[in-house]
Protein backbone atom coordinates (compact mmCIF):
# COMPACT_ATOMS: atom_id res chain seq x y z
CA UNK A 1 0.00 0.00 0.00
CA UNK A 2 2.82 2.35 0.89
CA UNK A 3 4.65 1.58 -2.35
CA UNK A 4 1.54 2.16 -4.41
CA UNK A 5 0.90 5.51 -2.75
CA UNK A 6 4.46 6.55 -3.42
CA UNK A 7 4.23 5.58 -7.07
CA UNK A 8 0.93 7.39 -7.55
CA UNK A 9 2.49 10.65 -6.42
CA UNK A 10 5.46 10.52 -8.74
CA UNK A 11 3.64 10.95 -12.06
CA UNK A 12 1.73 13.93 -10.61
CA UNK A 13 4.95 15.58 -9.44
CA UNK A 14 6.55 15.02 -12.85
CA UNK A 15 3.46 16.38 -14.60
CA UNK A 16 3.46 19.54 -12.49
CA UNK A 17 7.19 19.98 -13.06
CA UNK A 18 6.84 19.44 -16.81
CA UNK A 19 4.00 21.87 -17.40
CA UNK A 20 5.42 24.63 -15.23
CA UNK A 21 8.63 24.33 -17.24
CA UNK A 22 6.86 24.32 -20.60
CA UNK A 23 4.69 27.33 -19.76
CA UNK A 24 7.28 29.46 -17.99
CA UNK A 25 10.49 28.21 -19.60
CA UNK A 26 10.83 30.83 -22.32
CA UNK A 27 10.08 33.69 -19.94
CA UNK A 28 12.55 32.32 -17.38
CA UNK A 29 15.23 31.99 -20.06
CA UNK A 30 14.70 35.62 -21.11
CA UNK A 31 14.90 36.91 -17.54
CA UNK A 32 18.01 34.83 -16.82
CA UNK A 33 19.88 35.87 -19.97
CA UNK A 34 19.16 39.58 -19.47
CA UNK A 35 20.25 39.15 -15.87
CA UNK A 36 23.58 37.72 -17.01
CA UNK A 37 24.14 40.93 -19.01
CA UNK A 38 23.22 43.45 -16.32
CA UNK A 39 25.54 41.74 -13.84
CA UNK A 40 28.24 43.69 -15.68
CA UNK A 41 26.31 46.97 -15.73
CA UNK A 42 29.03 48.84 -13.84
CA UNK A 43 31.69 47.56 -16.23
CA UNK A 44 29.66 48.53 -19.31
CA UNK A 45 29.00 51.99 -17.94
CA UNK A 46 32.64 52.43 -16.99
CA UNK A 47 33.62 51.58 -20.56
CA UNK A 48 31.13 54.18 -21.83
CA UNK A 49 32.47 56.99 -19.65
CA UNK A 50 33.78 60.01 -21.60
CA UNK A 51 37.54 60.29 -21.23
CA UNK A 52 39.59 63.46 -20.62
CA UNK A 53 41.27 64.89 -23.71
CA UNK A 54 44.64 65.31 -21.99
CA UNK A 55 46.45 63.49 -19.23
CA UNK A 56 47.63 65.56 -16.27
CA UNK A 57 49.08 64.59 -12.89
CA UNK A 58 46.09 63.59 -10.78
CA UNK A 59 44.95 65.46 -7.73
CA UNK A 60 41.36 65.31 -6.52
CA UNK A 61 39.27 68.30 -7.53
CA UNK A 62 36.69 69.61 -5.13
CA UNK A 63 33.14 68.50 -5.81
CA UNK A 64 31.95 72.09 -5.80
CA UNK A 65 34.43 73.06 -8.52
CA UNK A 66 33.04 70.31 -10.73
CA UNK A 67 29.48 71.34 -9.84
CA UNK A 68 30.19 74.93 -10.95
CA UNK A 69 31.48 73.69 -14.29
CA UNK A 70 28.35 71.58 -14.66
CA UNK A 71 26.05 74.54 -13.93
CA UNK A 72 27.77 76.52 -16.69
CA UNK A 73 26.72 73.80 -19.11
CA UNK A 74 23.25 73.22 -17.60
CA UNK A 75 22.16 76.48 -15.87
CA UNK A 76 18.77 75.04 -14.89
CA UNK A 77 20.19 71.77 -13.54
CA UNK A 78 19.40 70.52 -10.05
CA UNK A 79 21.90 68.05 -8.68
CA UNK A 80 20.23 64.97 -7.23
CA UNK A 81 23.09 62.54 -6.76
CA UNK A 82 26.86 62.45 -7.06
CA UNK A 83 28.79 59.23 -7.50
CA UNK A 84 32.10 60.00 -5.85
CA UNK A 85 35.52 59.30 -7.27
CA UNK A 86 37.74 56.71 -5.63
CA UNK A 87 40.90 57.41 -7.63
CA UNK A 88 42.55 58.80 -10.71
CA UNK A 89 40.76 56.48 -13.11
CA UNK A 90 37.26 57.23 -11.80
CA UNK A 91 35.42 60.52 -12.51
CA UNK A 92 32.59 62.22 -10.67
CA UNK A 93 29.18 61.32 -12.06
CA UNK A 94 26.43 63.87 -11.34
CA UNK A 95 22.79 62.89 -11.78
CA UNK A 96 20.84 66.04 -12.57
CA UNK A 97 17.27 66.97 -13.42
CA UNK A 98 15.69 70.08 -14.87
CA UNK A 99 12.28 71.56 -15.53
CA UNK A 100 10.27 69.13 -17.69
CA UNK A 101 13.44 67.28 -18.66
CA UNK A 102 14.45 63.68 -17.99
CA UNK A 103 17.33 63.12 -15.64
CA UNK A 104 20.84 62.98 -17.05
CA UNK A 105 24.18 61.74 -15.79
CA UNK A 106 26.99 64.18 -16.39
CA UNK A 107 30.59 63.00 -16.11
CA UNK A 108 33.24 65.36 -14.70
CA UNK A 109 36.97 64.82 -14.49
CA UNK A 110 37.83 64.19 -10.82
CA UNK A 111 41.21 65.87 -11.29
CA UNK A 112 40.27 69.12 -13.05
CA UNK A 113 36.51 69.34 -12.49
CA UNK A 114 36.07 69.68 -16.26
CA UNK A 115 32.79 68.42 -17.74
CA UNK A 116 33.63 65.44 -19.95
CA UNK A 117 30.18 64.73 -21.33
CA UNK A 118 26.94 62.82 -20.79
CA UNK A 119 26.99 59.18 -19.72
CA UNK A 120 24.83 57.33 -22.22
CA UNK A 121 23.96 53.71 -21.55
CA UNK A 122 20.50 53.43 -23.06
CA UNK A 123 20.84 49.82 -24.10
CA UNK A 124 21.98 48.81 -20.60
CA UNK A 125 19.04 50.68 -19.06
CA UNK A 126 16.74 48.90 -21.53
CA UNK A 127 18.14 45.52 -20.49
CA UNK A 128 17.70 46.38 -16.81
CA UNK A 129 14.07 47.37 -17.40
CA UNK A 130 13.44 44.19 -19.39
CA UNK A 131 14.96 42.03 -16.67
CA UNK A 132 13.17 43.72 -13.78
CA UNK A 133 9.86 44.85 -15.28
CA UNK A 134 9.51 43.26 -18.75
CA UNK A 135 9.30 46.87 -20.02
CA UNK A 136 5.80 47.18 -18.49
CA UNK A 137 6.37 48.87 -15.12
CA UNK A 138 4.83 47.59 -11.89
CA UNK A 139 2.68 44.96 -13.59
CA UNK A 140 5.74 43.53 -15.28
CA UNK A 141 7.54 43.43 -11.93
CA UNK A 142 4.78 41.19 -10.59
CA UNK A 143 5.09 38.87 -13.58
CA UNK A 144 8.84 38.64 -13.01
CA UNK A 145 8.13 37.79 -9.37
CA UNK A 146 5.72 35.05 -10.46
CA UNK A 147 8.44 33.71 -12.76
CA UNK A 148 10.78 33.61 -9.76
CA UNK A 149 8.20 31.51 -7.90
CA UNK A 150 7.95 29.19 -10.92
CA UNK A 151 11.74 28.77 -11.04
CA UNK A 152 11.85 28.03 -7.31
CA UNK A 153 9.17 25.35 -7.72
CA UNK A 154 10.89 23.89 -10.78
CA UNK A 155 14.25 23.56 -9.04
CA UNK A 156 12.69 22.04 -5.94
CA UNK A 157 10.40 19.63 -7.76
CA UNK A 158 13.22 18.52 -10.08
CA UNK A 159 15.36 17.63 -7.06
CA UNK A 160 12.45 15.78 -5.45
CA UNK A 161 11.89 13.73 -8.60
CA UNK A 162 15.52 12.68 -8.54
CA UNK A 163 15.46 11.93 -4.80
CA UNK A 164 12.33 9.80 -5.19
CA UNK A 165 13.99 7.79 -7.93
CA UNK A 166 16.90 5.38 -7.82
CA UNK A 167 19.23 8.12 -6.48
CA UNK A 168 22.14 6.74 -8.45
CA UNK A 169 24.96 9.24 -7.86
CA UNK A 170 26.39 8.47 -11.29
CA UNK A 171 23.45 10.44 -12.73
CA UNK A 172 25.28 13.60 -11.68
CA UNK A 173 27.79 13.08 -14.47
CA UNK A 174 26.16 10.49 -16.78
CA UNK A 175 25.64 11.51 -20.40
CA UNK A 176 25.40 8.25 -22.31
CA UNK A 177 25.47 8.07 -26.07
CA UNK A 178 22.28 6.87 -27.65
CA UNK A 179 18.94 8.16 -28.91
CA UNK A 180 18.56 11.93 -28.89
CA UNK A 181 15.65 11.70 -26.48
CA UNK A 182 17.71 9.85 -23.88
CA UNK A 183 20.72 12.15 -24.33
CA UNK A 184 18.61 15.29 -23.91
CA UNK A 185 16.90 13.82 -20.87
CA UNK A 186 20.23 13.05 -19.22
CA UNK A 187 21.64 16.47 -20.14
CA UNK A 188 18.51 18.03 -18.61
CA UNK A 189 18.93 16.00 -15.43
CA UNK A 190 22.67 16.64 -15.03
CA UNK A 191 22.27 20.38 -15.65
CA UNK A 192 19.40 20.62 -13.19
CA UNK A 193 21.26 18.76 -10.45
CA UNK A 194 24.45 20.81 -10.78
CA UNK A 195 22.58 24.12 -11.00
CA UNK A 196 19.99 23.39 -8.31
CA UNK A 197 21.56 25.50 -5.55
CA UNK A 198 22.08 28.47 -7.89
CA UNK A 199 18.55 28.31 -9.31
CA UNK A 200 16.98 28.10 -5.86
CA UNK A 201 19.12 30.98 -4.56
CA UNK A 202 18.56 33.27 -7.54
CA UNK A 203 14.83 32.60 -7.68
CA UNK A 204 14.44 33.25 -3.94
CA UNK A 205 16.40 36.50 -4.00
CA UNK A 206 14.59 37.53 -7.19
CA UNK A 207 11.23 37.07 -5.50
CA UNK A 208 12.33 39.48 -2.80
CA UNK A 209 13.22 42.03 -5.48
CA UNK A 210 9.70 41.74 -6.91
CA UNK A 211 7.76 41.55 -3.63
CA UNK A 212 9.86 43.47 -1.04
CA UNK A 213 6.92 44.39 1.21
CA UNK A 214 5.72 40.78 1.37
CA UNK A 215 9.19 39.55 2.30
CA UNK A 216 9.60 42.31 4.89
CA UNK A 217 6.29 41.42 6.54
CA UNK A 218 7.15 37.71 6.52
CA UNK A 219 10.59 38.23 8.08
CA UNK A 220 9.17 40.69 10.60
CA UNK A 221 6.50 38.19 11.66
CA UNK A 222 9.21 35.55 12.22
CA UNK A 223 11.74 37.73 14.03
CA UNK A 224 9.36 40.12 15.76
CA UNK A 225 11.70 43.03 14.97
CA UNK A 226 10.78 46.25 13.24
CA UNK A 227 12.75 46.12 9.99
CA UNK A 228 12.17 49.66 8.74
CA UNK A 229 14.92 52.09 9.65
CA UNK A 230 13.22 55.27 10.91
CA UNK A 231 13.81 57.96 8.33
CA UNK A 232 15.04 61.36 9.49
CA UNK A 233 12.33 63.94 9.89
CA UNK A 234 11.47 66.09 6.91
CA UNK A 235 13.52 69.27 6.93
CA UNK A 236 12.92 72.32 4.82
CA UNK A 237 16.31 73.92 4.40
CA UNK A 238 16.60 77.63 3.69
CA UNK A 239 20.29 77.30 2.93
CA UNK A 240 22.73 74.58 1.98
CA UNK A 241 26.39 73.80 2.53
CA UNK A 242 29.05 73.05 -0.10
CA UNK A 243 28.91 69.47 -1.39
CA UNK A 244 32.44 68.86 -0.17
CA UNK A 245 31.38 69.74 3.36
CA UNK A 246 28.61 67.14 3.40
CA UNK A 247 31.10 64.46 2.35
CA UNK A 248 33.60 65.57 4.98
CA UNK A 249 31.05 65.57 7.79
CA UNK A 250 29.60 62.22 6.72
CA UNK A 251 33.03 60.60 6.61
CA UNK A 252 33.83 61.98 10.06
CA UNK A 253 30.62 60.42 11.41
CA UNK A 254 31.51 56.98 10.01
CA UNK A 255 35.30 56.87 9.96
CA UNK A 256 35.53 53.22 8.94
CA UNK A 257 33.35 53.82 5.87
CA UNK A 258 34.27 54.69 2.28
CA UNK A 259 32.00 57.37 0.79
CA UNK A 260 30.38 56.08 -2.42
CA UNK A 261 27.48 58.37 -3.27
CA UNK A 262 25.98 61.65 -2.08
CA UNK A 263 22.23 62.14 -2.42
CA UNK A 264 20.59 65.53 -2.01
CA UNK A 265 16.97 66.06 -0.93
CA UNK A 266 14.37 66.74 -3.60
CA UNK A 267 12.49 70.04 -3.61
CA UNK A 268 14.63 71.29 -0.74
CA UNK A 269 12.92 68.95 1.76
CA UNK A 270 14.57 66.08 3.61
CA UNK A 271 18.03 65.12 4.73
CA UNK A 272 21.27 64.81 2.81
CA UNK A 273 22.12 61.10 2.52
CA UNK A 274 25.74 59.95 2.23
CA UNK A 275 26.08 56.27 1.22
CA UNK A 276 29.16 54.45 2.46
CA UNK A 277 30.79 51.03 2.16
CA UNK A 278 32.31 49.28 5.17
CA UNK A 279 34.69 46.34 4.98
CA UNK A 280 32.79 43.07 5.29
CA UNK A 281 29.55 44.36 3.76
CA UNK A 282 27.93 42.55 0.85
CA UNK A 283 26.12 45.68 -0.29
CA UNK A 284 28.45 48.15 -2.05
CA UNK A 285 26.86 51.21 -0.44
CA UNK A 286 24.41 50.04 2.20
CA UNK A 287 25.39 52.30 5.11
CA UNK A 288 23.99 55.82 5.54
CA UNK A 289 24.82 59.04 7.30
CA UNK A 290 21.93 61.52 7.22
CA UNK A 291 22.80 65.20 7.54
CA UNK A 292 20.89 68.41 8.06
CA UNK A 293 21.18 70.23 4.70
CA UNK A 294 21.44 73.66 6.34
CA UNK A 295 23.82 73.02 9.24
CA UNK A 296 25.43 69.70 8.33
CA UNK A 297 24.51 68.26 11.72
CA UNK A 298 24.36 64.47 11.80
CA UNK A 299 20.73 63.45 12.10
CA UNK A 300 21.14 59.69 11.96
CA UNK A 301 23.76 56.99 11.36
CA UNK A 302 22.57 53.72 9.84
CA UNK A 303 25.07 50.85 9.71
CA UNK A 304 24.07 47.50 8.25
CA UNK A 305 25.85 45.72 11.11
CA UNK A 306 23.72 47.55 13.69
CA UNK A 307 20.40 46.53 12.16
CA UNK A 308 18.28 43.63 13.49
CA UNK A 309 19.02 40.15 12.13
CA UNK A 310 16.00 40.21 9.83
CA UNK A 311 17.00 43.55 8.34
CA UNK A 312 20.55 42.31 7.74
CA UNK A 313 19.14 39.22 6.05
CA UNK A 314 17.01 41.32 3.70
CA UNK A 315 19.90 43.70 2.99
CA UNK A 316 22.01 40.75 1.80
CA UNK A 317 19.52 39.47 -0.80
CA UNK A 318 20.05 42.12 -3.50
CA UNK A 319 23.88 41.91 -3.41
CA UNK A 320 23.62 38.12 -3.68
CA UNK A 321 21.15 38.33 -6.58
CA UNK A 322 23.33 40.74 -8.56
CA UNK A 323 26.72 39.33 -7.45
CA UNK A 324 27.76 42.71 -6.05
CA UNK A 325 30.55 41.17 -4.00
CA UNK A 326 33.40 38.89 -4.95
CA UNK A 327 34.43 40.88 -8.01
CA UNK A 328 34.55 39.66 -11.61
CA UNK A 329 35.06 35.93 -10.80
CA UNK A 330 31.70 35.73 -9.01
CA UNK A 331 29.96 37.74 -11.73
CA UNK A 332 31.40 35.39 -14.36
CA UNK A 333 30.16 32.34 -12.40
CA UNK A 334 26.69 33.89 -12.00
CA UNK A 335 26.58 34.73 -15.73
CA UNK A 336 27.56 31.16 -16.66
CA UNK A 337 24.88 29.63 -14.44
CA UNK A 338 22.34 32.08 -15.91
CA UNK A 339 22.37 29.98 -19.10
CA UNK A 340 21.02 26.93 -17.25
CA UNK A 341 17.30 27.89 -17.50
CA UNK A 342 17.69 28.06 -21.29
CA UNK A 343 19.47 24.68 -21.40
CA UNK A 344 16.80 23.13 -19.17
CA UNK A 345 13.96 24.59 -21.22
CA UNK A 346 15.36 23.44 -24.58
CA UNK A 347 16.30 19.94 -23.43
CA UNK A 348 13.02 19.48 -21.57
CA UNK A 349 11.04 20.69 -24.58
CA UNK A 350 12.88 18.30 -26.92
CA UNK A 351 12.25 15.29 -24.68
CA UNK A 352 8.59 16.21 -24.19
CA UNK A 353 8.01 16.89 -27.88
CA UNK A 354 9.66 13.79 -29.32
CA UNK A 355 7.28 10.81 -29.60
CA UNK A 356 7.64 8.15 -26.94
CA UNK A 357 9.02 4.77 -28.08
CA UNK A 358 6.28 2.28 -28.91
CA UNK A 359 8.08 -0.69 -27.44
CA UNK A 360 10.37 -0.85 -24.48
CA UNK A 361 13.84 -2.12 -25.43
CA UNK A 362 15.75 -4.67 -23.38
CA UNK A 363 17.92 -2.98 -20.80
CA UNK A 364 20.72 -4.14 -18.57
CA UNK A 365 20.13 -5.23 -15.00
CA UNK A 366 21.82 -2.06 -13.79
CA UNK A 367 18.96 0.03 -15.21
CA UNK A 368 16.28 0.35 -12.54
CA UNK A 369 12.52 0.47 -13.03
CA UNK A 370 12.47 4.07 -11.77
CA UNK A 371 14.98 5.29 -14.36
CA UNK A 372 13.04 3.59 -17.17
CA UNK A 373 9.81 5.15 -15.96
CA UNK A 374 11.40 8.60 -16.00
CA UNK A 375 12.80 8.24 -19.51
CA UNK A 376 9.53 6.91 -20.99
CA UNK A 377 7.30 9.46 -19.29
CA UNK A 378 7.01 13.22 -19.50
CA UNK A 379 10.44 14.45 -18.39
CA UNK A 380 11.51 17.45 -16.38
CA UNK A 381 11.13 20.64 -18.38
Amino acid sequence: MGTGATRSKKPLLRTIHTWIGLIAGLLLSTIALTGSVILFRAEFERAALPQPTSKTPWHRARLDDAARELVKLRPDARIRRVHLSSGADEPYVFQISGDDKPSERIVCDSSTGQVLGVLRSNWVDWMVDLHRNLLTGKQGRKVVGAAGIALFLLSGSGLLIWLRGARNWRTWITLRQGPARRFNFELHRVTGLWAYAFLALISFTGMERAFPDTFRQAVQSVTGDSLRTPAPKKIKAKSTLPLEEYVRLGRAAMRDGVAIELRLPESGKGAVDLHLYRAGDLAPAGNHVYLDPASGAVLQIDRIVDRPVGARFLAALAPIHYAQFGGLPLKAAWALFAFTPLVLFVTGLIVWWRPKPKARQTISRESSYEELALVNSSPQA
